[in-house]
């Protein structure tokens, strides 16, 4: 028989592995950190203009997979905050696939700033060709069997769609569960079908994973961008803001340095996206004057003091905010 003492001993062992196990374990959870805030100036080019007097910033977000439980804890630091990892990588979407998504989507937000931006400045532009192909579905999604992969869809609920940003404000003001109408083309063929959605990420989708196939316009004024390890849409609108001053260089700016964040569709619109009070962290560490925020955004970080943020809708609110400026 064991002695109390190696019973005692036995089970201190038992119960260390236990917690080392717990400890290791994966965990369905990621972090949403504060990112970096990126001098626009460094990264885009347009042809025969030098850059704006004043400086504008893009602003990410830092994702971290919290593999084990400890990484938890670093949900105590500012700014930080815990999701499931599910509604940032989907089931079924492997890493690999959602980084090509995403720097699909970069290279599209490039392209509609340069758009919007040099129509601003009254340059001749006309819109690209350009289709929203689906090239993956979610596990949860009701649009198959009507939807396939390689379909192109064309409306959304009554709107002519051609990024993957007027797909998302499509469907902005329809709560998951809603039926929606989708126009569609298949193997060459012009297809409806009623859709429902869900809830993914806290906002209404089709439960499809889309990419924007351009044919891009020519420009009047050519714009370059570096490659840099940033993806995602959410830097369309200080892309644009930054394009558009290169080229109406008539001001002086009040403010030398603006951030902000903001999807940006061809008709100008601003759409929401994620991570507002982590990008207003960065944009605040680099010393922004002003944070443009998408309006749907706004409600989440309106109290935080500090610097002055500016809600947007469009591009040309913007650009208003800007001429106002104290």
């Amino acid at each position: 028989m064991r002695s109390p003492s190696r019973q005692r001993v036995v089970l201190y062992v038992a119960a260390a592995l236990v917690a080392a196990a717990f400890a290791f374990a994966p965990t369905p959870y990621s972090l949403i950190l504060p990112g970096s805030a990126i001098d626009v100036r460094d990264v885009v080019n347009v042809r025969g203009y030098p850059p704006p007097a004043q400086h504008y910033f893009m602003t990410d977000v830092t994702l971290r997979e919290a593999v084990s439980t400890p990484w938890l804890l670093a949900a105590a630091l500012p700014g930080a905050t815990i999701v499931r990892t599910s509604e940032l990588v989907p089931s079924g979407v492997s890493i690999s696939q959602y980084d090509a998504i995403m720097r699909d989507a970069m290279t599209e937000s490039q392209l509609v700033a340069a758009v919007v931006a040099e129509r601003a400045a009254h340059l001749p532009v006309k819109r690209p060709d350009e289709q929203v192909e689906i090239v993956k579905f979610d596990e949860r999604s009701r649009a198959q069997p009507a939807l396939q992969t390689g379909d192109t869809i064309v409306r959304v609920d009554g709107n002519s769609v051609h990024t993957t940003v007027e797909v998302q404000t499509a469907l902005a003001h329809r709560t998951p569960g809603a039926v929606v109408s989708v126009d569609f083309v298949h193997r060459g063929q012009r297809h409806r079908a009623t859709i429902k959605t869900i809830e993914l990420g806290g906002k209404t989708r089709l439960g499809v994973y889309i990419v924007g196939r351009v044919r891009p316009p020519p420009l009047p004024v050519a714009v370059k961008f570096k490659d840099f390890d940033v993806s995602g849409s959410s830097a369309g609108l200080m892309f644009a803001l930054h394009i558009y001053e290169s080229l109406e260089r008539n001001r002086e700016p009040s403010l030398e340095r603006i951030a902000g964040t903001g999807t940006l569709a061809y008709d100008g619109t601003v759409g929401p996206i994620e991570g507002a009070p982590q990008k207003l962290i960065a944009a605040k560490r680099a010393g922004a004057q002003l944070f443009f925020v998408p309006r749907e955004n706004y409600a989440e970080i309106a109290s935080i003091a500090g610097i002055r943020i500016v809600p947007v809708h469009t591009f040309g609110a913007a650009l208003t905010a800007l001429s106002v400026s104290p």
